[in-house]
């Protein structure tokens, strides 16, 4: 009776699939294509999303509520309330101020890579997503698809269980 792959033989096989990942799409772990990803996502968002991320200082969701206005008040068609009150708020107060530091635009693909990655070993290869509280941040202990991955990526393990925590409603669709 032939029996199945071994523990070693799925981490092994695991390991493998995540380093072809990085290999063949490194692109996915740049801030540059993160950004363009995000502004394509951007680009068809609704209004009312893209308001609020102007609220925020986000001027990729500026400039594309620019475009939209123009093309309303060209076809003179309706724009939501939420967009006159933000036209109105930028009109008395300025443009909002953007915030300092990393966008989530800029890590985002990034971490949506890292969740797929998890998923994968988890699903693929049989692992728990998660080891036991008392192994966690040690060497020891069973192996997990979030450690499994942080260790090809040379991550921190709590840094891919919280990015898991974080995407794994959204990629488990």
């Amino acid at each position: 009776m032939p029996k199945g792959p071994t523990k070693d033989d799925r981490e092994a096989l695991a390991r493998e699939a995540v380093r072809r990942m990085v290999r063949n799409a490194p692109q996915l772990f740049s801030k540059e294509i993160s950004r363009k990803f995000y502004r394509v996502r951007m680009e068809v968002a609704e209004i009312d999303t893209l308001v609020a991320l102007a609220r925020e200082g986000d001027k990729d969701a500026l400039e594309i509520l620019r475009k939209h206005a123009r093309g309303a008040s060209a076809a003179r068609t309706n724009v939501p309330q939420s967009f006159h009150e933000f036209v109105w708020e930028y009109f008395i107060d300025g443009p909002p101020p953007a915030k300092s530091g990393l966008s989530p635009k800029d890590m985002g693909l990034k971490h949506l890579t890292i969740a797929l990655m998890v998923k994968i070993v988890s699903q693929d290869y049989g692992f728990s997503e998660y080891r036991n509280p008392e192994h966690r941040g040690e060497e020891s202990g069973p192996m997990s698809a979030c450690l499994l991955v942080a260790q090809e990526l040379d991550h921190k393990e709590s840094w891919v269980e919280e990015i898991w925590a974080e995407r794994k409603v959204s990629v488990l669709k």
